[in-house]
């Protein structure tokens, strides 16, 4: 049996995040084991008796066989590393832990917050999601939204995604109101690069929430399960633009399921972007084109907070405020349409520009985010060392704590931060046949259009699908222009338990 850690062995918080490694993120089967033993101490002292009379498992389980371990090694570790980089931890037994996220029955078992969480109960705080593949339209209608609930005194929720999320978070920054930031990661990893700049701007009036444990990177399963706390913590949600196949529509329908309102931006019959929310219309979500008309329903519950004239005005942009367009560049966010082109490799400046990308260096910078380079060697910059809590400065245990878990060492910018000369390592785990297949279909060393990629019983839905997947793996880049291309042109090593070449 493993020794107990000598300072932390009495922190309730450490046997909650030992739980929440050995059961995984969204777990029911953990719920039902707290129903049972009350607290994640209870079942770190449970007794082979009382485990397996407890019906939530058996002794030829794997979950049976990681709680008689008692190993709480990691578990330590990852709270050192939190709480000396200013990470707080929250758990149901926490009183700043959001008490509407206790009736999911799949509930968090850990938050792990960058900033300061809103009181949820005390004030109204609206989802507001979308497509990664924003139009015009969706930015203008994000743009007025973030601002709109800001101004009307509402917390704002998202996913920090490319697109409707990063534009609408960035607008409710802008108009000086309180954000909250759900990953699908690890809170020490900026994902996606590119909104790095928002990050620091959502921790310095709210906060960055993730249930992912430090050094955690993001799978397909992620992402929709972090949409369920999206939701949760919202007493309404709003999907701004999205297509008939958004993930945004999977934050719509944990809303509906959880109880909470529902609101869509109706958009026109002909574009692709609104089949989505135009669906969701006809089948009973509220239609609303201003901010005010989601507050307007909540007024009566938040008087002390929200204010519907001000949304009102918010429409109309007073001299020195920041239009849509001044928004986006100000906060850096982009769509899944105009990341970087990245595919020019006789222009040495641009190759440099990239390299520093991948290493970190620039897309930190001034975010007050240090790269990995300088973390061990230098305090990060920041504006205020209260607004900005020292982060990305990984424990030398990480990459064995990532071994462990099976996930991948991913701290900072590290998915990026691999040089043209090398061959991209990728993480096998996330890809399915049909990744495979889109992948094996895409030329080498081309960028190509995803209607270009042809793979027998696929449709185009299907192609798209699976190059988000391979994005996120690092198999592939997305550059401008809708192009998408190999991370190498050498043949991409899948990376598993045995390494792999995918050609």
């Amino acid at each position: 049996m493993a020794q107990k850690p000598v300072k932390y062995s009495k922190d309730k918080r450490l046997y909650w995040i030992w739980l929440s490694l050995i059961c995984g993120a969204a777990s029911r089967r953990a719920v039902k084991m707290l129903r049972c033993f009350g607290t994640a101490k209870n079942i770190f002292d449970a007794d082979e008796k009382a485990l397996c009379e407890s019906g939530t498992m058996k002794k030829t389980d794997g979950v049976y066989a990681e709680i008689m371990r008692h190993d709480l090694s990691e578990p330590e570790d990852i709270l050192r590393w939190c709480d000396s980089n200013g990470v707080h931890v929250y758990t149901p037994e926490s009183r700043e832990y959001p008490a509407n996220l206790l009736s999911l029955r799949d509930c968090p078992l850990v938050l792990y917050v960058i900033g300061r969480l809103p009181d949820f109960e005390r004030e109204c705080a609206i989802a507001a999601v979308g497509t990664r593949k924003m139009t015009e339209y969706g930015k203008r209608r994000s743009w007025a939204l973030g601002r709109g609930l800001a101004k009307g005194g509402a917390v704002v929720v998202s996913g920090l995604a490319l697109g409707v999320d990063g534009m609408v978070m960035a607008s409710a920054v802008d108009a000086g109101g309180v954000s909250v930031g759900v990953l699908g990661c690890g809170v020490d990893i900026v994902y996606p690069k590119e909104h790095a700049s928002l990050f620091k701007s959502v921790i310095k009036n709210g906060a960055i929430v993730s249930e992912y444990a430090p050094g955690t990177s993001p799978t397909r399963r992620s992402f929709p399960q972090r949409n369920r706390i999206i939701s949760a913590l919202a007493q309404g949600t709003v999907v701004i633009e999205a297509d008939i196949d958004s993930g945004a529509l999977i934050t719509a329908r944990c809303a509906v399921y959880q109880g909470k309102d529902l609101f869509a931006v109706p958009g026109s019959v002909d574009s692709f972007g609104a089949e989505g929310t135009n669906q969701l219309i006809k089948e009973g979500a509220f239609a609303v084109t201003r901010a005010e008309d989601i507050l307007g329903r909540y007024e009566y519950i938040y008087p002390h907070s929200i204010d519907v004239g001000a949304s009102h005005r918010a429409e109309f942009v007073d001299v020195g405020e920041s239009s849509a367009d001044e928004v986006a560049r100000k906060y850096g966010v982009k769509t899944e349409f105009d990341r970087h082109n990245i595919y020019s490799r006789t222009d040495e400046r641009r190759r440099a520009k990239v390299g520093a990308l991948r290493s970190g260096a620039e897309l930190y910078g001034e975010s007050g985010l240090p790269s990995k380079s300088s973390a061990a060697s230098a305090p990060p910059q920041t504006d205020s060392p209260a607004e900005i809590p020292k982060l990305y400065k990984k424990q030398e245990t990480s990459r064995d704590n990532q071994k462990k878990r099976g996930g991948k060492n991913s701290g900072g910018a590290n998915m990026f931060e691999k040089a043209f000369s090398e061959p991209a390592r990728i993480d096998f785990e996330l890809l399915g046949e049909k990744e495979k297949a889109v992948y094996g279909a895409m030329p080498a060393d081309t960028p190509v259009l995803p209607e270009e990629i042809k793979v027998d019983g696929y449709k185009i839905q299907d192609i798209m699908s699976a190059l988000t997947v391979l994005e996120i793996s690092g198999a592939v880049e997305a550059g401008a222009g809708g192009y998408f291309m190999r991370t190498s042109a050498d043949g991409a090593q899948f990376e598993n338990d045995d390494s792999e070449v995918l050609d």
